[in-house]
C-alpha cells in the first residue's frame, strides 16, 4: 500500500514537472484565448475529462495539478480547470483556478451576481447575470447570462460569457481578454436555470459527497482495519495534542507554503502538500464519524470491521444532516424559514470543517504516540 501511495505521488509530481516547463505553440483561438491574458500556456495534461454534446456542438471540462499562467504575469493555477467548447470551426477554451470552485461563493447558480467591493479570485456564475462594479483579481465567466462591466470595473484576467453578452463602459478597464458567444446553446443548460434546481444541485452535492465519503470509510474499515481501529479508539483521547498540532499547524503550513511558492521550484510540492494534509483530515474525520456513531449505538469497543463502518455512516448523515435539512427550507416562502435554512447550512459547512481541523490534528498525534510506542 505505501509503495502504491509513493508511486502515485511521484507521477503527479513528474506531470506537474512536464506541466511546468513545456511550452506549447498554440496561440489565442478565434472567440477566446486558451490561458489569462490571451497568451501561451504550458502543456496542460489532464487526468479527468467530462464531455457533453447534442451533435452539433460539444461542452468538454479538464480538471488537472497545475498550470502555469500567461507570460505577462507568470501566474501558477493549482488544481486547474479548463473548459473547450466546440461548434463546428470555431473552438473557445477558457482557464480556471479550480480553487474557485472549492470556495463557498466561488461559483454562482441560478442567481444574479453584484460584486461591489473588491474581490480576489475568479468570479464564476451559470445561469445568473454578473456586474462587476469594483476590482476583480481574477477571471469573470458566464454561462447562459451576461456580464456587465460599470465605469469602476477592473478585471486583471479574462471576461469569456458562452450564451451571454459583455456589456462593458468604455472606463471599464479589462487587462485580459474578453469573449463572447451570445448565440451560443450550451448543452443542458436549462437545468441550471433557476433557483429551485440550483438548491437541487446543491442537495445532489451533498449526497454524492456523502456516497463518495462512504466508499473511503468502508476502504478504511475493510483494508485498513488495524489503522483505522486504533485512531477510532484514541481518536478522543489524543484531544489536548491534537488541538496543539491544529494550532501550530494554522501558523507553520501558510508560512511554508509561502517558502515554496518564493523558492520557485518548491511549488511543484504544493499539490502534493495540499494532497496529504487532505488525506490526513479526511482519515481523522471518518475516524471521528464512525467514534461518534459508536457512541450513539453504545457499541462494545472494539467492534468488528462491519460494525465500525455502519457506525461511521450514521455519523457522518447525522454531521451532514443540518445542511441537507437547510436546504429544503431555502425554498419556503418565508424569511424566517429562509433564515433558518442559511443557519442550518452554516452549522453544516462549520461541523465538518471542524471535523477535518481536529481529524488532521489528531491523525498526526496519534502517529507520533505510535512511533513512540514503537521507538
Amino acid at each position: 500500500m505505501r509503495k502504491l501511495v509513493l508511486a502515485i505521488l511521484a507521477l503527479l509530481a513528474v506531470f506537474s514537472v512536464i506541466r511546468a516547463y513545456t511550452q506549447a505553440a498554440g496561440a489565442a483561438t478565434s472567440g477566446g484565448a486558451p490561458g489569462r491574458g490571451g497568451a501561451a500556456i504550458g502543456l496542460s495534461l489532464h487526468p479527468g475529462l467530462v464531455e457533453v454534446g447534442d451533435g452539433t456542438s460539444s461542452l468538454g471540462l479538464g480538471f488537472g495539478l497545475m498550470e502555469r499562467g500567461g507570460a505577462q504575469r507568470e501566474l501558477w493555477s493549482l488544481l486547474p480547470i479548463r473548459m473547450v467548447y466546440t461548434s463546428g470551426d470555431r473552438s473557445v477554451s477558457i482557464g480556471l483556478n479550480g480553487l474557485s470552485f472549492l470556495l463557498r461563493s466561488g461559483v454562482a447558480l441560478g442567481r444574479p451576481v453584484l460584486v461591489d467591493r473588491a474581490h480576489t479570485g475568479d468570479v464564476i456564475s451559470v445561469g445568473g447575470k454578473v456586474t462587476v462594479d469594483s476590482s476583480v483579481d481574477g477571471a469573470g465567466w458566464t454561462l447562459g447570462a451576461d456580464v456587465q462591466l460599470t465605469a469602476r470595473a477592473q478585471v486583471s484576467g479574462d471576461v469569456v460569457t458562452l450564451g451571454g453578452r459583455v456589456i462593458s463602459d468604455p472606463k471599464s478597464v479589462v487587462r485580459g481578454s474578453v469573449s463572447q458567444l451570445p448565440q451560443l446553446k450550451v448543452p443542458f443548460l436549462g437545468v441550471l436555470g433557476s433557483d429551485y434546481s440550483a438548491q437541487a444541485l446543491l442537495l445532489a452535492r451533498h449526497i454524492l459527497a456523502y456516497v463518495l465519503l462512504g466508499c473511503a470509510l468502508f476502504a478504511a474499515s475493510f483494508y485498513l482495519a488495524a489503522h483505522q481501529q486504533a485512531l477510532v479508539t484514541s481518536v478522543v483521547s489524543v484531544w489536548r495534542p491534537a488541538v496543539i498540532t491544529v494550532a501550530v499547524s494554522l501558523v507553520a503550513l501558510p508560512v511554508l507554503a509561502a517558502l515554496l511558492i518564493a523558492s520557485g521550484i518548491g511549488v511543484f510540492l504544493l499539490p502534493l502538500m495540499a494532497l496529504g494534509i487532505l488525506l490526513l483530515a479526511l482519515d481523522g474525520f471518518l475516524a471521528i464519524c464512525s467514534r461518534f456513531g459508536w457512541w450513539l449505538r453504545r457499541s462494545p469497543a472494539p467492534e468488528p470491521a462491519m460494525q465500525r463502518f455502519t457506525s461511521g455512516l450514521l455519523g457522518l448523515f447525522l454531521i451532514k444532516l443540518p445542511s441537507l435539512l437547510g436546504i429544503p427550507l431555502t425554498l419556503i416562502r418565508s424569511q424566517a424559514a429562509a433564515r433558518m435554512g442559511d443557519i442550518l447550512q452554516q452549522l453544516g459547512l462549520a461541523l465538518v470543517a471542524a471535523g477535518l481541523l481536529y481529524g488532521f490534528g489528531a491523525t498526526l498525534a496519534q502517529a507520533r504516540t505510535r512511533s513512540a510506542a514503537a521507538g
